[in-house]
């Protein structure tokens, strides 16, 4: 299939010391955090001067997300949503000797990684998902639809219990398992968002299949699931779901198939989600705390940095390359760098904070043309 446009860049090497650039914020650490130094003088940094070049002011946001070290001790989401954000080239860096190691080699080689769990299955390799832990994968296929987003390829070997397995075996097991119909309790309330990601990507937007428990499927079916499933509700505000039905339909569409039927649904559905950005869109530039279904305008910095880069991430891979020239969606991406910029010396959510990049790397290099070192590969809008 028709993928285009390699993105952006390795992550840069961090400072040998530690304090230098502060760590994404992991959701559920190992130990508690240090006290406060309990001398009664502030902590707070006066904001930082921005830069008023929005490319220059995204740079500069970027150039912060990479100075945070990722740790060997952050749980596994942290680290595979750094993954996603910087790409399969991040390092992490153990906080006793300061080593460094590939992320996503560690993993593959079955490095021992808090909340991290590969099994096997009949129809493959399965990453365990611990939802709602803050420690482990939150949702079904998210790690492996991560990758598949930076362009891993289905030979990469994975070691799981001294055995040699790829990552086509977490792919075969992603369409196997995904169903329609919630047949039996592992299959109910499914969310196929990260998988239609997978099996559109490798096995195409008009494969059929049948699945583990005898279930005739196609790529369209899955569409229609999704489309059928709420986006208010759905994670992030649903615009995971959105990010995997545009994806998708931008292959389908990039082997010259026509936008109808269920695709015809799907392309209402991004533009009606679209226009609900932007209505919803705050005064600052930000996008609603609300995502895509709402006004809310919440003052927690942390909650800002989700939501507008969810939805910045999402329309960066929907809009057209007019539509992201569009000064509310420059707003969008510049008061996404200036909250980045904001707590550039204070913790963010790593969750937060790495959809956010994602966004802006994809952004920067659809609008500026600033394509860094070979990984990430997306489908395009037609022209």
């Amino acid at each position: 299939m028709t993928m285009r446009r390699a993105l952006l860049p390795l992550m840069m090497a961090c400072c040998v010391i530690l304090a230098a650039g502060c760590p994404p914020r992991d959701p559920n650490p190992p130990t508690p955090d240090d006290p406060d130094n309990g001398n009664g003088k502030s902590n707070v940094e006066p904001p930082p001067v921005l830069p008023q070049s929005l490319q220059v002011r995204i740079d500069e946001a970027i150039k912060n997300v990479r100075s945070r070290d990722l740790l060997t001790t952050h749980a596994f989401w942290t680290i595979f949503h750094g993954i996603l954000g910087l790409g399969p080239n991040v390092e992490l860096v153990d906080p006793l000797n300061r080593k460094r190691v590939n992320a996503l080699d560690y993993i593959c080689a079955g490095g021992d990684i808090r909340g991290l769990e590969i099994v096997a299955t009949p129809n493959g390799l399965d990453v365990v998902t611990q939802a709602g832990t803050g420690v482990g994968q939150g949702h079904q296929d998210q790690f492996v639809s991560e990758m598949v987003q930076w362009g891993v390829f289905p030979g990469r070997e994975v070691k799981v219990e001294g055995k040699s397995y790829t990552f086509a075996d977490f792919f075969r097991h992603s369409k196997m398992r995904a169903s329609v119909t919630r047949h039996a309790d592992k299959a109910k309330n499914q969310e196929l968002s990260w998988a239609i990601i997978i099996v559109s990507t490798h096995f195409g937007t008009d494969h059929q299949w049948t699945n583990a428990v005898g279930e005739k499927l196609s790529l369209e079916d899955i569409v229609r699931y999704e489309l059928d499933e709420p986006i208010d509700t759905a994670a992030c505000g649903g615009t995971h779901r959105l990010f995997g039905l545009t994806w998708a339909y931008y292959l389908h569409l990039a082997k010259g198939k026509p936008a109808t039927g269920v695709w015809k649904e799907v392309a209402d559905k991004i533009e009606l989600y679209k226009k609900q950005a932007r209505a919803f869109q705050n005064s600052d530039g930000a996008f609603s705390t609300g995502y895509v279904s709402k006004a809310e305008n919440l003052p927690d910095e942390n909650v800002r940095i989700a939501t507008t880069g969810h939805v910045l991430e999402w329309l960066s891979l929907a809009m057209t390359d007019a539509e992201l020239r569009q000064p509310w969606m420059e707003d969008a991406a510049s008061a996404l760098a200036k909250l980045i910029l904001d707590r550039k010396s204070k913790d963010i959510d790593g969750g937060a904070l790495y959809h956010a990049t994602h966004g802006l790397y994809i952004y920067r290099a659809r609008v500026f043309g600033v394509s860094g070192p070979k990984g990430l590969t997306i489908p395009l809008p037609p022209k």
